[in-house]
């Protein structure tokens, strides 16, 4: 048996040789480490003395072609099995070596290895069972085909060529679609992301296999605790304890407080109680054994509503108690998720936002604004904290919710109460007082925010007969000195964002 060995990261390369030298494999590697092994005294062949060709050509002696039929042919006696191979990163130049002896590995049905974790995998299955499996095999493969295409895709995009895309590895298999007739379904990850958030870094901790659907609504209302956590840190260095109760990703309960998490639980799961039935909640703070009760059922709610429970399908924190745990996965359509990373929140740092459409996919720039009260235009400066905790929670609220677009939201009292979308801005502003009243809560002195411009001043009536006091909006439209005009005479006071902060995130 025979290992050819070619590192740009040669660390740990005499405990592994070792292993496989105790094993009575041959080791050929590269001159360099060929000197590291003879220095420890483990025999090796240099890759020049394998293919019996000294003279330099100028090029790696891994790319000569008897390389290539040592590990491409099946009828040669000196067959290479393994191809341990680290390429040197993108920032030291194009390893086409490297990249190369990989990928005649692959097509070989050789066995491939990049990294130091896989090899040690590797010894471990051969030490064993004598052999590779042919599961972790094709596992290598897979993974040296996704890397070399992101090492090539990364060099299109280095040179600002027309090299855009999405390369992942498969994470986990979902349970089905949007819809159950949609079985082939999965999670797939960017290789080398590196983002804490990302959706295959949260660990489930009770429940049955997520669909499509499920983790499509957490990585909305993820994007919603993200954006509002951002906005609390920009204005006030710190966070309030933060619930959303969602449905189909869109917060129907939005709620923050700064003293106790309990009363923001509270607030959110009552912001519409009817409509988060079967929902999604994410929190940014430990769920102990009492906040998991309030999670399940509610003496209110059942008086009210007929129906104590909650319901809730999918729950997301940064950590749970045991009892939390046993109690809310007693429902086993009920997905447990824990990631540390919520208690401090942050916005993705992707190059681009993708969305596939017929034939191609759409890029943009990604959606990372955050409310900034520094460039925000308004007459009357405000300190108070709950004041501009709640219009930020008005502001999050409206800017990462897809009802249809032209999205209007009301909050009261740090407390999402409202919020629409649609076709106008004055069906927007219309749904979104029906849903507040439909809850029982009392619109007059509340805070709106709409994510669009208002063209007329149709939709400004609604949320003044609706007794808003404060509002914020972008700029823009025809008729922006008359809308600006009415709100002054009905004495709403409003904050003007500068016109290309609108919303429209979820299209």
């Amino acid at each position: 048996m025979r290992i050819l060995i070619s590192l740009f990261d040669t660390s740990e390369i005499e405990k592994l040789a070792r292993e496989f030298q105790e094993l009575n494999w041959e080791i050929l590697c590269s001159q360099e480490t060929h000197s590291i092994l003879s220095k420890a005294g483990i025999p090796s062949t240099r890759i020049e003395q394998f293919i019996g060709v000294n003279e330099d050509f100028g090029i790696p002696p891994t790319l000569h072609p008897k390389i290539e039929a040592s590990l491409t042919s099946t009828s040669l006696d000196n067959i290479i099995d393994i191809v341990f191979d680290i390429p040197y990163p993108l920032t030291k130049g194009d390893d086409v070596g490297g990249h190369a002896l990989l990928a005649l590995a692959a097509k070989g049905g050789r066995v491939p290895v990049m990294s130091k974790n896989d090899m040690w995998t590797v010894l471990r299955e051969v030490q064993e069972f004598g052999n590779i499996s042919t599961e972790l095999k094709s596992q290598l493969i897979s993974k040296v085909h996704t890397v070399i295409s992101e090492h090539y895709l990364n060099i299109l995009r280095q040179n600002g060529l027309a090299g855009e895309g999405l390369i992942g590895k498969h994470a986990r298999t979902l349970l089905n679609g949007e819809n159950p007739y949609q079985v082939s379904c999965n999670l797939f990850e960017n290789i080398n992301h590196g983002d804490l958030l990302a959706l295959s870094r949260f660990e489930q901790l009770s429940g049955e296999a997520p669909c499509f659907t499920n983790l499509a609504d957490l990585d909305s209302i993820l994007h919603s605790m993200c954006i509002i956590c951002e906005a609390f840190n920009r204005e006030f260095s710190s966070r309030p304890f933060i619930v959303i109760a969602a449905k189909h990703g869109n917060p129907c309960g939005f709620s923050v407080d700064w003293e106790t998490p309990d009363i923001a639980i509270k607030k959110a799961l009552w912001g519409n109680p009817l409509a988060i039935w079967g929902g999604e909640l994410i929190c940014n703070f430990h769920v102990n054994d009492d906040m998991g009760e309030m999670f399940l059922e509610d003496r209110e709610r059942k008086q009210k509503l007929g129906n104590g429970r909650w319901m809730l399908d999918v729950i997301a924190a940064p950590s749970f108690s045991e009892g939390a745990v046993k109690s809310l996965g007693k429902q086993k359509n009920r997905k447990i998720f824990k990631n540390e990373q919520l208690e401090q929140p942050f916005i993705k740092n992707d190059p681009w936002d993708f969305r596939s459409v017929r034939g191609g996919f759409l890029t943009q720039s990604p959606l990372n604004y955050v409310l900034d009260f520094g460039n925000i235009e308004f007459a009357d400066e405000q300190t108070d904290r709950n004041h501009l905790s709640s219009v930020i929670l008005a502001w999050a609220s409206a800017w990462s919710s897809n009802l249809g677009g032209n999205e209007v939201a009301l909050v009261k009292d740090l407390q999402l109460i409202g919020l629409g979308g649609g076709p106008a801005t004055t069906i927007a502003a219309d749904t979104a007082l029906k849903r507040a009243q439909e809850g029982g809560h009392d619109t007059r002195s509340s805070i709106f925010a709409a994510d669009a411009f208002f063209p007329f001043t149709d939709a400004p009536e609604i949320l003044a007969k609706a007794g808003c006091k404060w509002g914020l909006v972008p700029k823009g439209g025809i008729r922006e000195e008359e809308v600006r005009d009415y709100f002054k005479d009905q004495g709403i006071k409003v904050y003007y964002l500068p016109e290309q902060f609108r919303g429209f995130c979820r299209h």
